[in-house]
Parts: C-alpha cells; structure tokens; sequence
C-alpha cells in the first residue's frame, strides 16, 4: 500500500500463431529438396496430404512442419514458417483469457482522515485541550478481485488485501476506512479522498470481514447499477497446491495506483514464508505462507490477481522484496489458501474475522525431499510429526512423536498430506460441531486414525 497513492500488479501470456504470408524466395517443395528430399513435387506434395486428397482440409502449419521434418528439413518451426511458409510470426497474447481476467479485477481507492491539534494546552493531553483541530484527508489504492458476482442484483464480494483498507493512524478506531471505492476496468475514476466517488462509476464498497493475520479483507457491493451493466466478470479459482515452478503466471492489478495494468512472470518458488511487520504500528511481526513469482510488483499491487496461463485465480499479491539489492522477486498469498479463508470469514459472519480451528499441538518437520509424481512434476514431500501438545482439542489424542498423513472433515473425502501447510489450510475449513479424524503414524510405526471433536469456542483461535 502507499498513502495518497496507489498498489497493484500485472501480467501476460504468450504462444506462436501465424499472422500473415508473402510470396518470395524458393518454394517449400525446393527447400525440401536441398534438405534431403528426393523425388518429383507433385511426389513432395503427396507426402502432405491424404490418400483422397482431403486430409488437407484441416490441415495446420504445425502438420506441413512435421512433414517437412519427416522428408528432410533441418530447422525449427519458427525458421520452417518464415524461411518457408513466408509467413510473419508474432507473439499471441491470449488476448481472450487476458480480457476475461481483466475484468474481474477491480482497482481499490480507500478514503482517510486525520485530525490534528495545534496550539493548545501540552503535558498530559498535547496539544488537544483548546487547540486548533487541522482535518487532512489522504487515501490509499489498491486492487481486489470479484469472486461471485449477480449481475441481474448488482451484487458482488470481492477480496482484497488487509493493508489496503486499513490505517492505524486515521480518525477510525477501527483503522478500517469508511470510504472504500472500487472501479472497474475501462471505468471513470473520481475518487476523491475527502468526498469518495464523484463521478458515479465509482461502487461503494463495504468490509465484511478480514484479518492483519491473514493479510485478507472480504469486501461486498450491494445494488451497484454499473455491475448491472459493465462488463465485470468473477475470476475462478485454481488450485494453488497444484502449481509448479517455472509455470507462467500473469498479474493483474493497479500498479502505482494508475489503474488496472497486466504483467507476466513465471513461479519461482511455489510455496515459502515471509516475514512482514505488521501495519497497526506495533511493530509486531507477522508470517505470511506465500508464492514467489518474477512478475512486475510495484507499489498499488497489493490485493490484485495471480493467474495461471488457464485463466485460474491461483493467488492474491500481497508484497514485494523492496531492497535495493534484489531484482523480482514479489509475492502472492496463495489461492487455496485464501478461498479457504473467505470461507471462513462468511461461515463466521457473526464475528469480524475468521475462527481457526485448534488442535492444541505444534508441529515439526523432521524430514523434507524432492521427489516427481504420477505424473511426472516435480514436487516436495514433508514429513511433519507432533512436537509438542499443548491446551487444544486434540489434547490427550494426538501424542508427541505421530507423524500426520492426512485428515476428514465429518467423514468427507481423505486430504493426505505432502506439505505441512496442507494441515493449516485444511483447519481453516473446520467448523464448530464438526469431527475431524486425523491419520497418524505413530513413534512405533503403526498407523491409526483418532477422532477430535470441535464443540468448544476454545477450539478455536479467534482473528478480528
């Protein structure tokens, strides 16, 4: 975030397509030649079409490609379609997936005010008793995404970053801004910090629930007549356990608080922990589990779009490595994680924050390696065991020295475990009265499944 300023981010996808052609140069049948081929055209011309002719129909540059190869030429496809096909090559920007996620971010603009006294009578109370009252106005920006929306009502929620509603030093006690404006793409911005929108395409916006914890605010528009009518669309969740390093991304956002922009990176780390102090001003230091990525981070970014080349929300953006000596390196609290959350903060509604359930022990992992799947990607394999057992719903159940291989929610489907984090994700889909049964190796080998009861508030860490 960055006061009377800006946050977001921005990405971009790319593949090869044919866009042109011009007739210069030798003929792909005297290209073959001098790479091999021997025989007459019309014998060339065979080699590229069906028995009747008509396989040719649906015929591809990528099929002439492979036939050529075939009969001798040496070269990439690249070189084969602008030495041979005389056609230009240019980048394909997945323009159609781009503009389907553009428009389900939105840039955020958040009103402050503070208030302060000159003049007046020092010692205990400043300046405040008989002082000049001095209101300044100033604002921050950012960007959200739009998990559900109604167009037919209007409706929408949408998730942010915490950071970016929320100011320890306004005149809110609860550091939440009153005045949050969201703009969707193509969308006239007048914002203003002291008076909000000013001319009417703004959406007035509401906080329903977060946490400084979690990084995380759930936000929500009611009766919006421009959702009726623009052309925003909801982003779709992937799964982030899914993504592997070196995938492309892209990310879209309000980079310098100058509206919504793409930019394109890959993962370079798929999942690690950062340490960021935390922003009501007492310097506490609060872990985040995030994603690494090399794409554009700037100032505004936070609380924009991390998507995969599918067109997947696999993370929100929260951060970057601002030191003058590193290049690229930004971060996104992962997608999963975050849907879990949301679930959570609208489950608890009747609180401001999420409720996490407790098992009552800390865990450590005591072994770690790469290892490659079923399906060939290249993943990482914890083993995680009970370190410890503290005041919890597992006390007297889960013992020190049991290894945790997966759990159910209420007799639901197995979540086996290959990452410790995997456990914390999953807690945050537990509700009050449910029953988790947890798998455990225990220290003597055996495999056993335990039951823990969550019927207690205490079960529960409660984030406001």
């Amino acid at each position: 975030m960055k006061k009377i300023t800006k946050c977001v981010i921005s990405a971009l996808c790319a593949a090869t397509v044919l866009v042109g052609a011009a007739a210069c140069g030798d003929s792909a049948y005297e290209v073959a030649v001098k790479n091999g081929f021997k025989g007459t055209e019309a014998e060339w011309l065979a080699t590229l079409q069906g028995s009747d002719g008509k396989d040719g129909n649906d015929l591809t540059a990528m099929d002439i490609y492979n036939a050529a190869v075939e009969n001798g030429f040496k070269g990439t496809y690249i070189e084969f379609c602008e030495n041979v096909l005389k056609v230009n090559v240019k980048e394909n920007n997945d323009v159609d997936t781009i503009a389907k996620n553009v428009t389900s971010v939105v840039s955020i603009y958040c009103g402050f005010s503070k208030t302060t006294y000159t003049g007046g009578v020092g010692g205990v109370f400043g300046g405040m008793m008989g002082g000049s009252p001095t209101t300044t106005y100033y604002s921050s920006a950012g960007a959200g995404v739009i998990i559900d929306l109604d167009k037919e009502t209007g409706d929408a929620w949408i998730v942010t970053n915490y950071h970016v509603i929320y100011d320890a030093d306004s005149n809110v006690e609860s550091g939440i801004s009153d005045s949050i404006w969201l703009y969707t793409y193509g969308a006239l911005n007048g914002f203003d910090a002291e008076k909000g929108d000013q001319l009417g395409d703004g959406m007035k916006a509401t906080y329903v629930g977060g946490a400084m914890e979690y990084d995380i605010a759930l936000l929500r528009v009611s009766g919006s007549e421009h959702l009726k009518t623009c052309v925003a669309s909801e982003a779709c969740f992937g799964d982030s356990d899914d993504v592997q390093v070196g995938e492309k991304v892209f990310a879209i956002g309000n980079p310098d608080g100058a509206g919504i922009a793409v930019t394109e990176g890959i993962v370079s780390v798929e999942s690690e922990y950062i340490d960021m102090l935390s922003s009501d001003g007492t310097n506490t230091v609060l872990q985040y589990r995030v994603m690494r990525t090399d794409a554009a981070i700037n100032s505004g970014n936070s609380g924009g779009a991390l998507f995969n080349t599918e067109g997947e929300l696999i993370g929100i953006t929260n951060a970057k490595n601002a030191s003058s000596e590193v290049d690229n390196m930004g971060y996104s609290l992962p997608g999963t994680h975050v849907k879990n959350l949301i679930d959570n903060i609208i489950a608890n509604r009747t609180f401001s924050g999420p409720r996490v359930a407790k098992l009552g022990i800390m865990v450590q992992i005591v072994d770690s390696k790469a290892y490659y799947d079923e399906n060939g990607v290249l993943k990482i394999m914890e083993e995680f065991q009970v370190a410890s057992v503290q005041t919890g719903a597992a006390s007297g159940v889960l013992k020190v020295g049991d290894s945790i291989k997966g759990i159910s929610i209420n007799d639901g489907e197995w979540v086996n475990f290959t990452r410790q984090y995997q456990l914390i994700d999953q807690l945050l889909c537990v509700r009050k009265g449910d029953t988790v049964k947890v798998k455990v190796i225990d220290s003597n080998g055996n495999e056993n499944v335990v039951s823990v009861q969550f019927d207690e508030d205490t079960d529960f860490a409660a984030y406001d």
